[in-house]
């Protein structure tokens, strides 16, 4: 009975130190429902512990605050691209500022709406946005501003309301939105300090008057932008300058897709003219005190009669530079006798209003063949306050050089008649 009782012991013993480890092994694994792990037993490679994503220490974790440029930081990241203006840049710093280079050299620093200014802006003019009141001191000036919609930032102007064919302008010079200060050679100053613009957009070769204008608007702490756009020898690069306007504004979207629309435009134009039978050629010109202005080969007027499948008779005439030669009409009779179109600038010569004026100026003249042919065509008023519409202008000269019935179809071009009305 003894040596029974002890086997049973025995056995017992033996059952309960197996059911004990069976229980301690299966503590160890502790296997959780659909095969989850517990947060101690998760991987601890860093690699998977943000989604798949390394520990970068410059990367962004969530919950944590983008980091604020260095307002000082006025290192150049990129620079606006420009296609056929030559002067005038826009760089683009990592603090949000732009740097503006102008027509004469002067840098200007464009800062964000509310951020601060950096502490050293050397020369530069410091430009706080949003900038919503700007002058100009030329309409040429003010048609940048049209090409984008933004002409009711235009504070001031020194063209009277008369006299402009921008209708919005004349509107805004009426409701006392916009404000004729005078010429641009003698502004009224108490009447700029009254509107006190941000900024005033005046052209580069002169500065639009004398030192003493410039003088007095320093003087005033007003800073004024020189605008070279008629110096440019493209009619494509004086579109460009849209570009300029909307960086001051921040609309470069907008003066962006302006410009390609218009270099499309231009593009299909001497598309087409390649497909015409012929080249005519073309002279745009004037006479001023017994002068013939003729356009140097340079020029952006010639590049336009260009693009619209015309020869210009001229094109070797100064072909590095824009602007007028002067010559005798003689001379000049004797080098574009057998041109067949001729438009002539009757808004410089204000003089000429039909062929039979033209005439007054020499009756040889009429020898002329676009003269002889009927094929004389004057330019409408608007036309230089149309200077961001060089595509409309483009397309107008090639229906004069190749589908002259459509005439009706012009928007800065007439037929000149024989005789005045």
């Amino acid at each position: 009975m003894k040596t029974n009782a002890k086997k049973l012991l025995a056995l017992l013993l033996a059952a309960v130190m197996a059911l004990s480890l069976l229980t301690a092994c299966g503590d160890t694994n502790n296997p959780q429902p659909n095969g989850q792990q517990t947060e101690s037993q998760q991987p601890s490679d860093a690699a998977s512990t943000n989604d798949g994503q390394t520990d970068d220490p410059g990367q962004q974790t969530e919950g944590q605050q983008p980091t604020e440029p260095d307002k000082n930081d006025l290192t150049v990241v990129r620079s606006m691209e420009l296609q056929y203006a030559n002067n005038f840049s826009v760089d683009y710093c990592a603090n949000g500022c732009k740097i503006i280079t102008d027509g004469a050299e002067q840098k200007f620093l464009w800062v964000p709406e509310g951020a601060e200014v950096p502490d050293d802006t050397g020369d530069m003019t410091v430009l706080q946005a949003p900038l919503t009141k700007l002058g100009c001191f030329s309409t040429t000036h003010a048609t940048l501003f049209h090409a984008i919609g933004a002409l009711d930032k235009v504070c001031l102007v020194t063209t009277a309301q008369e006299k402009w064919y921008i209708e919005q302008i004349a509107q805004q010079i009426a409701d006392g939105t916009t404000t004729y200060v005078g010429k641009n050679s003698e502004p009224d100053f108490e009447l700029i300090s009254q509107v006190a613009p941000q900024i005033i957009i005046i052209s580069a070769n002169t500065l639009h008057g004398s030192e003493e204008v410039l003088a007095k608007l320093r003087e005033l702490d007003i800073p004024y932008i020189a605008d070279s756009q008629h110096l440019e020898n493209h009619p494509l690069g004086r579109v460009e300058w849209v570009k300029l306007v909307g960086a001051l504004l921040d609309m470069e979207a907008e003066a962006d897709a302006y410009f390609d629309d218009a270099v499309a435009r231009v593009e299909a134009v001497v598309a087409a003219a390649a497909q015409e039978e012929g080249s005519p050629t073309i002279i745009q010109t004037y006479v001023y005190n017994g002068m013939v202005y003729v356009r140097n080969g340079g020029d952006y007027v010639n590049k336009m009669l260009e693009l619209a499948g015309g020869i210009y008779p001229f094109a070797d005439l100064e072909p590095e530079i824009g602007g007028n030669t002067k010559m005798t009409i003689e001379d000049f009779y004797a080098q574009s006798v057998d041109t067949d179109v001729l438009i002539y600038d009757n808004t410089s010569d204000t003089s000429v209003a039909s062929v039979a004026d033209i005439l007054a100026h020499g009756d040889f003249l009429g020898d002329m063949k676009a003269i002889q042919e009927g094929n004389v065509w004057g330019i409408k008023k608007n036309y230089w306050q149309a200077a961001d519409d060089v595509a409309t202008m483009i397309e107008d000269i090639a229906t004069i050089l190749y589908h002259p019935e459509n005439e009706d179809s012009l928007h800065y071009f007439y037929r000149m008649p024989k005789e005045t009305e």
